[in-house]
């Protein structure tokens, strides 16, 4: 069963994760067409504590898992790699099903004190019976990610969004007359039967690859042995996660009341907070396309160089990442800086959403470091250390919201997220080299993207300006095309880039290390 390299399985997740974000954006305007925002409404107040439940249900435990299996492989410990996947699925499994049936138990209760509008109970009633099935699916995706096979985890991605969409938006519809409850519940459904499309994808290909899971059959492994390595690895995961989804929270009860410290009404700082969140940061959040993936491959690349003691390997493959992500974030953000208004204008006819894009954009590099040096600080191991780092930067970024909205308004608070995340990628960064003894070169990480980056950004502000007399849309292609070619083309000659990071399969004999 041989892996994939870095780039290889991080381009193979990046493009999954694309096409599920296409689908999901034309489902979501199909759904708000045909159904109504009414309907969308009643699922999207269901989803935020389903996720929540979710994440205290899987416990972290996928993480771990890939990390254990890894590390177990590199050092051909099948029996061991047996006991821990068999673990996981049992804990996985049991507590899935008992999440489901206390929320069933509780679903009335809840839904009429939870949530403002009690015609969620349907969709909350229905909702319920994915978690069990995404807590499974959940044990084989860690199990293949600690293989480093990431096609098998794309392809059961890409099929449950094909069969969420498809299925859910045919139901909405057909439940449609009897009332717009019952169509949100079938938005529900569909993602049920979606869930269980990528489960029985799961369990094919790994039924598939069975001769692999039972390779050394003479090697038994304990599953009482495995619980303490699961437990340490997976509760601070756990723990960081619900750090992070509680920190957003505050967050996002802050900022409206802030706004209104700066001197504007309510339903303006309403609105203002809506351009934010649902404009600036999802365009910040197009790159993490990118970043997701490679912090997933990380986790069982860093795994299996740590298992070995291959001090060569880990430092090649931190290297890897990190000089992905920024030569590959570095665009994004000067784009977003320099363009903000026109790119909120084009695509979402509100350009005041650029104000708190372009404070973003200086620091959305550290927003896409943070989520590489998890994965690499995952894959050592190091959950615990994720943990502080995020509720330190957390803390900064609440503290710089709360003081600086009052006096620079929605770009107060984007500063303050800025913060945040500096702290936090630059605590993570201090503690991949002082756990592994990695240092950045100059020239390949400071050096060359700040000449690449002032030459895409001097491009595009040149052609943004000879090319006045162009419709907009057409002016804002040209320059953000030429400038980019112009940065690609520097690092080519700088050679920090080769034509080879270019092919998802390197030639025979072609290897892209660098």
């Amino acid at each position: 069963m041989a892996g994939v390299s870095i780039w290889q399985g991080t381009v193979i997740l990046m493009v999954a994760s694309l096409l599920n974000r296409i689908l999901s954006f034309g489902y979501r305007m199909l759904v708000v067409r045909y159904i109504g925002a009414e309907g969308m409404g009643l699922y999207e107040m269901v989803f935020p504590f389903y996720s929540l439940v979710l994440m205290v249900t899987t416990a972290g435990i996928p993480v771990a898992l890939a990390k254990l299996t890894a590390e177990r492989i590199a050092l051909a410990r099948w029996g061991q790699v047996r006991s821990v996947f068999r673990l996981s699925l049992i804990f996985l499994t049991l507590s899935g099903l008992l999440a489901a049936l206390v929320l069933w138990r509780l679903a009335p209760y809840l839904t009429g004190r939870m949530f403002a509008d009690t015609r969620v109970y349907q969709a909350f009633v229905v909702m319920i019976l994915a978690l069990p099935v995404v807590c499974i699916c959940s044990a084989f995706r860690g199990y293949f990610q600690g293989w480093q096979l990431m096609r098998p985890v794309a392809l059961a991605q890409v099929v449950e969004q094909v069969v969420r969409v498809s299925t859910g938006f045919f139901l909405g519809i057909y439940l449609l007359p009897y009332g717009v409850a019952m169509a949100a519940a079938g938005l529900a459904a569909g993602m049920v039967l979606g869930e269980l499309a990528g489960l029985g994808i799961s369990v094919v290909i790994f039924n598939m690859a069975r001769p692999y899971y039972d390779i050394a059959a003479d090697q038994t492994g304990s599953l009482k042995a495995d619980i303490l390595p699961l437990a340490r690895l997976a509760i601070p995961v756990m723990l960081a996660r619900m750090a992070g989804g509680i920190m957003l929270t505050i967050e996002a009860l802050l900022i409206p009341r802030q706004l209104q410290a700066w001197g504007v009404t309510m339903r303006e700082a309403t609105t203002i907070y809506g351009q934010y969140a649902g404009i600036a940061f999802t365009l910040i959040y197009l790159p993490m396309v990118i970043t997701v993936a490679l912090a997933m491959t990380m986790v069982p690349a860093i795994s299996e160089a740590r298992a070995v003691g291959d001090c060569d390997l880990l430092n090649k493959r931190c290297r890897q990442s990190l000089k992905m992500t920024i030569y590959s974030s570095l665009p994004f953000a000067i784009t977003f800086y320099l363009f903000a208004a026109p790119i909120c204008g084009l695509i979402f006819a509100t350009p005041e959403a650029g104000i708190p894009l372009k404070i973003l954009a200086w620091g959305s590099i550290f927003i896409y470091l943070e989520q590489t040096t998890v994965g690499i600080l995952n894959g050592l191991g190091s959950m615990s250390t994720i943990l502080w780092t995020t509720v330190a930067g957390g803390i900064v970024d609440l503290l710089g919201i709360y003081y600086l909205t009052p006096v620079l308004g929605i770009a107060g608070a984007a500063l303050g997220v800025n913060l945040g995340t500096a702290v936090t990628a630059t605590l993570n960064l201090l503690a991949l080299v002082r756990q592994t003894g990695f240092h950045p070169d100059f020239r390949t990480f400071v050096y060359w993207p700040a000449v690449a980056g002032a030459g895409m950004f001097l491009g595009a502000s040149l052609l943004w300006r000879l090319l006045v007399a162009t419709p907009e849309p057409w002016r804002l292609f040209q320059a953000l095309a030429g400038s980019s070619l112009f940065y690609l083309l520097i690092l080519l000659v700088a050679g920090e880039i080769s034509p080879g990071h270019f092919y998802l399969f390197p030639w025979p004999g072609q290897r892209n290390d660098k």
